[in-house]
């Protein structure tokens, strides 16, 4: 049997997010994909519906907090908004996710047993 590049991506993609529910990814890939000119608020992303309930996103944005893997910064006008951004750890999972999906992109079908 041979895995296409893009199974293999598939299943090292997988690997890479291990530990993270699929909440968790979805909101680091909005935070992602932000505009940097137009920085996302905690209260931006638990208006966000798709994502579940306000408890529920507020609770999974508090623990990827926690574990390092969101950042937030306090809004100089107002001191109880707070911007969100990928701490460094989210940063490397994201360049670690770049470089595996150019060398699938890269390689040939691989054979395995």
């Amino acid at each position: 049997m041979t895995l296409s590049p893009y199974h293999r991506f598939f299943i090292e993609n997988e690997k890479l997010w291990k530990g993270l529910p699929d909440r968790k990814r979805r909101i680091l890939i909005a935070v992602l994909g932000q505009d940097p000119q137009d920085p996302m608020r905690v209260m931006d992303i638990i208006q966000r519906a798709d994502l579940g309930s306000q408890a529920t996103i507020h609770a999974a944005l508090t623990n990827l907090q926690k574990t390092d893997f969101l950042r937030y910064t306090s809004y100089k006008e107002d001191g109880r908004s707070k911007f969100i951004s990928l701490a460094p750890k989210s940063v490397t999972l994201f360049k670690r996710l770049d470089k595996l999906f150019i060398s699938c992109a890269k390689s040939p079908q691989i054979a395995t047993v």
